[in-house]
């Protein structure tokens, strides 16, 4: 399979001005269900997709509970993942103050994936890519 992808403007990272810049961007082409995922390893294994289904549930559940007890969570020749925060600076006079809570600055978490090496390398080694139309290029 190819990757798609199309040619969009971007700015100058210099900033040159009165020239025009462009870059290739990688575009979805749709999304890989839990479900099709499901059926494709039973089509490839000697497990159902029943068997499936439950084993990456529960999977999702015990990346859960490593995610919120502040692990790292690895895979072995996929990556790891791990907990940040989303959270608004403030000035170090204010932690002084009686009345300060830190947490009330902490607007969100996100989940921060780093692909493992191995994987990458072998996407790397097999990709194609296909252009699609844009609006700067036919």
């Amino acid at each position: 399979m190819a990757i798609t992808y199309k040619v969009l403007k971007c700015t100058n990272p210099k900033g040159s001005q009165g020239v025009l810049y462009a870059t290739d961007r990688a575009v979805k082409t749709g999304d890989y269900t839990f479900k099709e995922l499901a059926e494709d390893i039973q089509f490839s294994t000697t497990v159902t997709r029943a068997d499936v289904i439950a084993v990456l549930t529960a999977a999702q559940e015990y990346i859960k509970k490593g995610l919120l007890a502040g692990q790292r969570v690895v895979l072995d020749e996929i990556g790891a993942m791990r907990l940040g925060l989303k959270a608004q600076c403030f000035r170090q006079s204010d932690i002084s103050g009686d009345d300060f809570d830190p947490s009330t600055k902490i607007k969100g978490v996100r989940v921060s994936f780093r692909p493992e090496a191995s994987l990458i390398k072998n996407l790397r080694a097999n990709y194609t890519v296909k252009r699609i139309s844009s609006s700067l290029m036919p």
